[in-house]
């Protein structure tokens, strides 16, 4: 095959195009190589204006820094090896010939050299920031913290105090200060099951409302009194009562009364009888047989003829016991919180005591399921000012501080002995304090001290002053070894 020319850089954006051969050449042809092609007149081809072409192809790869493989020829270029593009497959690839390939070289958008250029104004710029940064925090933000413990020490008190209600103003010389008198009554009311059992049956309980129709004074009736129902039932009042006197009005006797518990006299269910009237046997035969009755509003009930529920010991001891508890817990929370938070007292000087109980009239062996205690109380103690106390005994131990000590912190206190006095008043305490002290320190003239120094100096200065313990450095920004020289940034903590 004859060697081709090899074409000028214009020619090869353009196709050969091959022109018809004869019928046998194409036949030969055909079936040599089994490449069909179709035959096309050069002037009826139309393509492009080349500098419009040649535009494009620039412009399709200007960003991409290679170039595009060339076919081997018998003289080939020495130039550097391009890397491969990708081919994209041509429409013509039908023909016979091959078209040859466009061969494009393009300079890249950046060079080594503006890479450098880069580079360095990066790491200049880094290099400015840091050490302007360096700079800006350890003299504009340079500061210290400097915590100081100091030496401790304890001093000690053992005496009585004196806590009095009747006075206004203390008396450190005799150990006296004043008090408040605290006293609290309260009144508690419960009621409770009975858990009793016996045999034979129970008594029928109920309520009775006692009137005074008879004059204006006013009757004692003691306990178990009978009143007896129409039907000769006897009934008996569980506690001693005082009708009161009935009133006038308009030149007329208007009744009094009050409500009475009351239980029958024997076991059995005939004795829960309905509402009903009551006579007072006791006064038969008298005009107050009359003047006085009762009456019930509801049904009496609780009466058997089996085996029944009773109030036994074990419920009354049980029932005042709980029923003292409840008495004692609301009188205690009263107490709290009369007591004032500038205020305080001592647990032993506070006083609670029953001043009266009773079981509303059951009894053990009572036929009740259920029963009532009340029970009267009271509270009592001495209360005094906290500032008080403490300059009582700051003042006691003023004579054994040292003169470079100072008091320090909370004291510790032991209570010995509390003995409080109802009739007088008074409360006399006995008590051991425990005072806990340190060493004085002048801040500013520690910051005077150290301004300016490198922390091995500042170190020094602070282990040289006897009244230090220890010391801890912290400097903000770490790697600055120099105190500032600005009182607004040591800050100095002492304890």
């Amino acid at each position: 095959m004859p060697k081709q020319k090899k074409n000028s850089p214009d020619d090869e954006l353009y196709f050969d195009i091959v022109p018809p051969l004869p019928e046998e050449e194409k036949e030969e042809i055909s079936l040599e190589k089994n490449v069909h092609t179709i035959p096309i007149k050069k002037e009826n081809f139309a393509c492009r204006p080349r500098h419009k072409v040649k535009e494009e192809v620039e412009e399709e790869i200007e960003y991409i820094e290679e170039e595009v493989e060339e076919e081997p020829e018998e003289e080939p270029e020495v130039e550097p090896k391009p890397k491969k593009s990708k081919k994209k497959k041509n429409i013509f690839s039908i023909f016979k010939r091959k078209t040859p390939k466009v061969k494009v070289k393009v300079k890249g958008i950046k060079s080594a050299f503006s890479f450098k250029k880069k580079v360095l104004a990066i790491t200049l710029i880094a290099i400015f920031v840091l050490s302007s940064t360096f700079a800006l925090l350890t003299y504009a933000f340079n500061n210290v913290n400097i915590n100081i413990s100091t030496q401790k020490g304890s001093i000690e008190y053992t005496g009585d105090i004196l806590i009095d209600a009747n006075i206004k103003e203390s008396n450190f010389e005799n150990n006296v200060i004043p008090g408040r008198l605290i006293e609290l009554n309260q009144k508690v009311s419960e009621e409770y099951n009975s858990t009793g059992k016996v045999n034979g049956g129970a008594k029928a309980n109920g309520k009775i409302t006692i009137y005074n129709a008879y004059n204006t004074s006013s009757q004692i009736l003691v306990k178990n009194t009978r009143f007896e129902s129409p039907d000769g039932l006897i009934f008996r009042i569980n506690s001693r009562v005082i009708v009161p006197g009935a009133t006038l009005k308009n030149g007329e006797l208007v009744p009094s009364s009050i409500v009475a518990d009351a239980t029958a006299d024997e076991t059995g269910k005939a004795y829960n009888i309905a509402a009903t009237r009551f006579t007072i046997p006791g006064f038969k035969g008298t005009d107050r047989f009359t003047g006085f009755y009762g009456e019930s509003k509801a049904p009496f009930t609780g009466g058997s003829d089996g085996e029944s529920t009773v109030v036994s010991n074990v419920d009354l001891k049980n029932a005042e016991k709980e029923a003292s508890d409840v008495l004692f817990e609301k009188l205690k929370t009263e107490l709290k919180n009369q007591i004032q938070s500038e205020e305080k007292t001592f647990q032993d000087s506070i006083i609670i005591k029953v001043d009266k109980i009773d079981f509303n009239g059951a009894e053990v062996g009572d036929s009740l399921t259920k029963f009532t205690v009340n029970i009267d109380g009271e509270i009592k103690t001495i209360v005094f000012s906290k500032k008080d106390y403490l300059d009582l005994i700051q003042n006691k131990l003023q004579k054994d501080l040292k003169g470079d000590e100072e008091f320090y912190g909370e004291y510790i206190e032991n209570v010995i002995n509390v003995k409080p006095d109802s009739n007088k008043n008074q409360v006399l305490v006995s008590v051991n304090i425990q005072y806990p002290t340190k060493k004085k320190l002048k801040a500013n003239e520690i910051i005077e001290n150290i301004k300016g120094k490198s922390v091995q100096q500042t170190q020094k200065i602070l282990e040289d002053n006897p009244a230090i313990e220890k010391a801890n450095i912290k400097l903000y920004p770490i790697w600055t070894r120099t105190i500032p020289d600005n009182n607004k940034k040591i800050r100095l903590g002492i304890d």
